[in-house]
């Protein structure tokens, strides 16, 4: 069981990792993705806020009286922007800075643009001051001629942006990643406890079916080795009494074995939507109703049968002959073990769509503590007395299982002092 453990703890790390390492790929492909596009956009965004600036410029270079360089400067409100007059040959005509004498700006690529008659962008670091700028030229008229304007920004704000975009960005892949972890992890731990319960059951079932099978072997142990003294004594009133408690606990070992078998074909079998066989109930029931007929007229109880089923309507469930025979078994031989004096009733009806079954007697009856565990596996009432009756604690577990295997349903209603009653539910074919 411990490897079992360790399997699945094993198996829940592995899928967790490789869940996380998925997620984290996805997220840093779609984040890289976008760097581009945004960087792209980010400067597209900036060039055309510049084209706007330079047709402004040149609009009111044109409807105004004052001088070029008086009305750039009053545009360029802004310390980050420049605007320059370029006349034909390239010569500085005016600028929106003062930065003393400017070179000829016939050979930028913006300005060979804007003097063709186009619109020019270009990015670079400027010679004069050595940043990096964005360039915008437009086409103009000066003093009559072609010329062109250019206004320019430094591109520091665009790498703002694109920085707190990236460590957006960032910050987003790690929550995205670690929410994603939380949620596996969650998730797995969610899934993985089907398995540990089971990882329970298994172990509870080993050390429950160990502890009972146990007490026969030694018992048997014992009696052989009782029956081999008494012998050697002479002592044949002895030896049969030994021999005969030695076929009881041989019995009561069969007994355990077969319900453990039964237990384990039972649950190991597929859900009957999946196709399982039917039978008909109102035979089953009948049969095993006279197999037990000898044992509860030997105890002196009233045994009785009531069947209420319409003459000609079908009483099939989705059971085997083999599993709905272990289902009326079961109940029978809880009654009959448990009832000293009185009567065990078996009643079957039929309303069309399922079939009720009915074993109610007269017995020692069960406390309300305990009423909803007796269908659990080994699970005794009363130890002593179950293991003296040769109970095994499997019967009514193998009928729980047994009316799960045919879509139904069990209801107990039990009275100490008085008796129980058992009722299965079962969907008819």
């Amino acid at each position: 069981m411990g490897g079992l453990s360790k399997a699945t703890s094993g198996w829940r790390g592995r899928l967790l990792f490789g869940y996380a390492v998925v997620v984290m790929v996805l997220a840093a492909v779609w984040t890289f993705s976008l760097l581009g596009p945004v960087s792209q956009a980010l400067e597209d965004r900036q060039r055309e806020v510049l084209l706007s600036v330079a047709n402004a410029a040149s609009v009111a270079l044109d409807a105004s009286d004052l001088p070029d360089s008086e009305v750039l400067d009053r545009i360029a409100t802004s310390e980050r922007l420049r605007i320059t007059l370029i006349s034909r040959d390239g010569s500085v005509l005016a600028e929106s800075s003062e930065d003393g004498e400017m070179a000829n700006h016939a050979d930028r690529p913006e300005v060979v643009s804007a003097l063709g008659g186009e619109t020019g962008f270009d990015r670079r670091v400027s010679e004069t001051d050595g940043v990096e700028y964005l360039y915008v030229a437009v086409p103009c008229v000066v003093e009559g001629r072609s010329g062109a304007l250019r206004v320019s920004m430094p591109v520091t704000q665009a790498n703002a942006d694109m920085r707190r975009f990236y460590w957006t960005s960032f910050a987003l892949l790690a929550a995205a990643l670690l929410l994603s972890v939380g949620t596996a992890w969650l998730s797995f731990t969610r899934a993985s406890e089907p398995v540990s319960r089971l990882e329970r059951m298994r172990t509870d079932f080993v050390a429950n079916a160990s502890h009972e099978l146990k007490t026969p072997v030694a018992g048997i142990r014992l009696l052989t080795e009782s029956i081999r003294q008494a012998s050697d004594m002479g002592d044949a009133a002895a030896v049969d009494e030994f021999a005969q408690r030695l076929d009881r606990e041989s019995l009561r070992l069969q007994s355990l074995v077969t319900d453990l078998m039964d237990l384990s074909r039972v649950e190991g079998e597929l859900h009957p939507a999946m196709g399982a066989e039917s039978c008909d109930l109102l035979t089953v029931v009948g049969t095993s109703f006279e197999t037990h007929r000898h044992r509860a007229l030997s105890k002196g109880l009233a045994f009785t049968l009531d069947e209420d089923v319409p003459d000609g309507e079908s009483c099939r469930v989705r059971l085997s002959v083999a599993n709905a025979t272990l289902l009326v078994d079961n109940l029978l031989d809880n009654a009959l073990t448990y009832t000293e004096k009185g009567s065990v009733r078996v009643r079957l009806a039929s309303d069309g769509a399922a079939a009720t079954l009915e074993v109610a007697d007269t017995g020692i009856g069960i406390p309300p503590a305990d009423q909803d565990r007796v269908f659990e596996r080994f699970y005794r009432v009363d130890t002593a007395r179950s293991r003296e009756a040769g109970g095994t604690g499997l019967g009514l577990s193998l009928v729980r299982n047994t009316v799960s295997r045919g879509g139904g349903t069990i209801e107990l209603e039990s009275t100490v002092g008085k008796g129980s009653t058992f009722r299965v539910t079962l969907p008819l074919t």
